[in-house]
């Protein structure tokens, strides 16, 4: 039986690598703040278990030209390594789950290609739940020089899922406080991940991050409560805190608002308003009450309806090309590259009746690479 528990969700002040060992340190500055957010999330009187630090908090957002493989391969990092080896110290002193991400992140199976990967440290200090990021915005990869399994997919769901589709791309890690799953950021645009944990057994989902307008928009929020309430499952949303520069100033990209929300779609625990220090959401969280919840023969317990073949039908034509990066690593010019095939893509769906263009004005935007032109980034 799994006892009511305490969660946590940092909303910590993002500090951009500028080395590679400074995401040691940014670690060693998240460990400092867990203390006190653990210490404050007791007083819910149940015992913390669980604590999600948000995507890209550790190594911030690293500037850099995609496919130049020197410098992608001078800020890559291992896992296990340093900064997971640390994180798990900290789980072992405070007798915590700890899930968090890091987003350049080498393989062993694939040379020269870059990864964002989520993962789960135990009580124990042990990596029990790696998971590739598995659907990106084309500025992700175009700018930050990571790919998805997508495109390598031949050799990715036979090498981490031993051909298991399932395994390879929606894993989760079952331990003694419930089942839990993670959607990265931009992921979590996208039902389809969110089911896809659901299916495959996901009771927690925690969805690190999203970067503005979305949040201010309200999509965060939407997306969140979505996600609760069609898969019956709480999620744990810790969004990053401001960026601090080096002229000491901040901005804030993200937007903040972490969040908990219930399998009713309820949020339970929300930061609100703007902080310039880090900060954190707590609640407690039932999972044998959950438990009870799906196996009731009642109305809004979805999954037992679920006729899946006539949804199968929906995703039989392929729209985003796959293996794309399988025969070599991406070059320099990934941005543009990215840019033509969504405007490829989108050609597609309108040949096929999916999309309709407008009669007035084409309905193209200006492509992200003239944008990353005009702020003076290098695509």
């Amino acid at each position: 039986m799994v006892e009511p528990y305490a969660v946590t969700a940092l909303s910590p002040r993002t500090f951009t690598a500028k080395e590679k060992g400074d995401a040691l340190e940014n670690v060693k500055r998240i460990n400092k703040f867990m203390d006190t957010a653990v210490m404050v999330a007791a007083w819910e009187g149940a015992p913390v278990r669980l604590v999600a630090i948000p995507e890209m908090a550790i190594q911030g957002m690293i500037p850099n030209t995609p496919g130049n493989r020197e410098r992608e391969k001078h800020f890559a990092v291992t896992i296990p390594g340093p900064e997971t080896d640390e994180l798990g110290k900290k789980a072992r002193q405070l007798d915590v789950f700890i899930a968090a991400e890091l987003y350049m992140v080498k393989d062993p199976d694939f040379e020269d290609r870059y990864f964002n990967v989520a993962f789960v440290i135990d009580p124990q200090g042990e990596i029990v739940y790696k998971r590739y990021k598995a659907t990106s915005d084309a500025y992700e990869g175009g700018m930050l020089g990571n790919m998805n399994p997508h495109d390598v997919w031949d050799e990715f769901i036979a090498k981490k899922g031993g051909g298991d589709v399932m395994e390879a791309i929606f894993p989760v890690a079952r331990t003694e406080i419930g089942n839990i799953g993670i959607a990265i950021c931009h992921e979590g645009v996208y039902p389809e991940i969110g089911r896809g944990l659901a299916m495959n057994g996901a009771e927690i989902l925690i969805r690190p991050t999203l970067i503005e307008p979305a949040v201010m928009k309200g999509f965060w929020e939407l997306q969140n409560r979505a996600h609760a309430v069609f898969n019956q499952m709480y999620v744990v949303a810790p969004n990053l805190g401001p960026e601090v520069m080096d002229d000491g100033g901040m901005q804030d990209l993200f937007g903040g608002r972490s969040m908990i929300v219930e399998p009713s779609g309820h949020i339970v625990a929300q930061q609100t308003g703007w902080t310039s220090g880090d900060s954190f959401v707590c609640t407690t969280i039932d999972i044998e009450a959950l438990r009870r919840r799906r196996i009731a023969n009642g109305l809004y317990n979805q999954f037992k309806d679920l006729r899946t073949e006539q949804y199968r039908a929906i995703y039989d034509k392929p729209i985003y090309p796959k293996n794309q990066y399988l025969d070599a690593p991406p070059t320099e010019g990934w941005l543009a590259r990215e840019d033509a095939t969504r405007a490829r893509n989108i050609d597609l769906l309108v040949e096929r009746g999916v999309f309709v263009r407008p009669e007035s004005g084409s309905g193209e935007r200006e492509p992200i690479t003239s944008t990353a032109e005009k702020s003076g980034d290098k695509a």
